[in-house]
């Protein structure tokens, strides 16, 4: 009873679009160059998982402000909750490009950034519903959040996404 205010209070700029809960799997690369699959780096926890580009000049950075404002408040989450971020561009974003980025925002080793063959990323980007094959310059400002264990998860696109809903909803799938 206590979250219906706060869902009817979302802002009409934010969608909430509830997703497959059931995660898409791939062989990744994360930041520090070790190799893993998808399922692996997000866990079978709650997570919230971004998508950016290290050579993104419009809204990545953005994406990254918003992870790195969970990054800080995830210890007061009811539950552990991981913090991902895959990339848009695996054609160009190897492993350094992503260690550079995560070095530029002071972000916590356990956040992964991901990378890996564009033939693996460009097909679950799609699969989660944030790459329609657009320009890259086009792309959309996406955030997922979720709990694995559970298949749940929903998929948010907003201008501007607030990092408050983000933490309310992760808050909500942990419960």
């Amino acid at each position: 009873m206590a979250d219906e205010p706060r869902a009817a209070a979302l802002p009409v700029e934010m969608q909430v679009t509830p997703a497959s809960g059931v995660l898409p799997d791939a062989p990744v690369i994360d930041q520090f160059g070790k190799t893993m699959r998808f399922r692996e780096a997000v866990g079978d926890g709650a997570y919230v998982l971004s998508f950016t580009y290290t050579r993104c000049t419009e809204i990545c950075g953005m994406a990254d402000l918003y992870l790195s404002d969970i990054a800080e408040r995830r210890a007061a989450l009811p539950a552990p909750v991981r913090l991902v971020t895959l990339t848009l561009d695996p054609a160009r974003d190897r492993p350094a490009d992503l260690l550079e980025r995560h070095q530029i925002f002071d972000s916590p080793d356990n956040w992964l950034r991901l990378t890996g063959d564009p033939a693996d990323i460009m097909p679950l980007l799609t699969r989660l519903g944030v790459w329609d094959g657009t320009p890259l310059e086009d792309h959309k400002l996406y955030v997922i959040v979720g709990h694995a264990g559970r298949q749940q998860m929903a998929r948010l696109e907003a201008s501007p996404l607030l990092p408050d809903q983000i933490y309310d909803l992760a808050v909500r799938l942990m419960q």
